[in-house]
């Protein structure tokens, strides 16, 4: 697998290249980024599309990469799905997206009682008091299972990432480039990306990525105050 690192504006990237589908990369690009934080890589975010991952952060992991401080074989080791994705399964609102689900289903909670039906605001604190309960006094209950395995098959395609990160074992390269390459230009067009109604949403966008187009072929490279896509404030995809 390709890993590049460059930096542009006051922004540091790292983009890879799994080519494994959105949902496969917005569960690893979460996963990437616990330990970038713990590897002390600060960073602020990530996108993904179908073929690419981009995270972007505060310290140059290319820098890191080159002396040592960031390892990329353990960084994409296979142990990433043990502990590290049941933290954040358990931090994060998708499992109890998942839970609430098989709830219903199980008819553990009812949508409607005699005579009134409850708000979706009832059904999600009646789901989430199950699920924190359960977590806590029973971690092997039926439906925490349920949840786990339609969170695993349909929301994160947990089982194309494990394939995936046996696969590259061994087999990462790691380019860095002085400024956005070529092959990053379409998933840096993604950093920041909002649909807005009119021409002006897409000039925007066309203007962004003429620009990209142009830095990533040298031809008048944007200064050191540009700005990132998005900035800081971008959200990672999800």
């Amino acid at each position: 697998m390709l890993i590049e690192t460059f930096p542009r504006g006051q922004r540091h990237y790292l983009v890879c290249y799994p080519f494994e589908g959105r949902l496969a990369h917005q569960t690893l690009g979460m996963l990437l980024t616990r330990r970038l934080e713990r590897a002390g890589a600060a960073p602020l975010g990530f996108v993904a599309n179908e073929y690419a991952l981009a995270v972007w952060g505060l310290n140059d992991m290319g820098a890191m990469i080159a002396n040592g401080r960031l390892d990329l074989k353990d960084l994409f080791d296979e142990d990433m799905l043990g502990d590290d994705l049941d933290a954040w399964l358990a931090e994060s609102n998708l499992m109890k997206r998942s839970f609430r689900v098989c709830a219903i289903i199980s008819g553990l909670i009812e949508r409607r009682h005699p005579g009134q039906e409850k708000s979706g605001r009832q059904m999600t604190a009646s789901s989430d008091l199950i699920y924190d309960v359960l977590r806590q006094h029973e971690p092997d209950h039926v439906l925490l299972k349920a949840a786990f395995a339609d969170a695993a098959t349909g929301l994160i395609d947990l089982r194309r990432l494990g394939e995936f990160l046996k696969r590259i074992g061994g087999r990462i390269r790691h380019s860095a480039v002085s400024r956005v390459s070529p092959l990053a230009v379409p998933v840096m067009l993604d950093i920041g990306r909002e649909s807005v109604p009119g021409d002006a949403g897409d000039t925007l966008l066309r203007e962004t990525a003429e620009e990209l187009v142009a830095e990533a072929l040298g031809e008048g490279a944007l200064g050191e105050e540009t700005q990132s896509p998005g900035g800081e404030h971008a959200a990672s995809q999800t």
